[in-house]
């Protein structure tokens, strides 16, 4: 029980981390033919740059591989990816990106981002599980408005179980 509640604090305040940046979409994305972790995340990267040219501009990401079956309403693939990005460039990024993936890779569900749904918490629900597998890109170009201290903040964070409020303790979780 001890490794559970590990992984649910982990994964609360990654979430609350990516919570603090203004994402333009968040997606989920999955391949037309089963896919090895390395190769993926290659694909992963790939993505984001042919996105970044499309759009004539950076793209800032944040990338989870899910090792566990998912077909964003296809048939299922065991590597699959959720994400978040933004861009300065971000009229229209939505369906160009969703387009995009499609064209290049597969299936992928990618929807303007929401700040007031969980989609950074759920794209983060693997830090610290062994399956967990992040990867991101340009985050030093996003502003963050987030809290300073995401100990504190997971104390007010309608996100976080009551039944864990008192095991997210610790010196370890400040952005500076």
């Amino acid at each position: 029980m001890k490794r559970l509640v590990t992984y649910n604090a982990m994964a609360q305040h990654t979430g609350t981390w990516l919570r603090g940046y203004d994402w333009n979409i968040y997606g989920c994305g999955t391949y037309r033919e089963p896919k090895s972790g390395p190769h993926a995340q290659a694909l992963m990267k790939r993505f984001m740059e042919r996105l970044q040219r499309k759009l004539h501009a950076p793209v800032s990401y944040f990338a989870a591989m899910e090792r566990r079956w998912s077909g964003c309403g296809d048939s299922p693939i065991a590597v699959h990816w959720h994400f978040l990005a933004a861009s300065v460039s971000c009229e229209a990024m939505a369906p160009m990106a969703e387009s995009l993936w499609a064209e290049l890779f597969g299936n992928a569900k990618i929807d303007p981002y929401d700040g007031n749904r969980d989609g950074a918490h759920y794209v983060c629900k693997l830090a610290s599980h062994q399956n967990g597998l992040f990867i991101s890109g340009n985050l030093d170009q996003l502003d963050y408005h987030g809290p300073s201290d995401l100990l504190a903040a997971a104390a007010n964070d309608p996100y976080v179980p009551a039944h864990l409020k008192d095991r997210v303790f610790g010196d370890y979780l400040v952005v500076r």
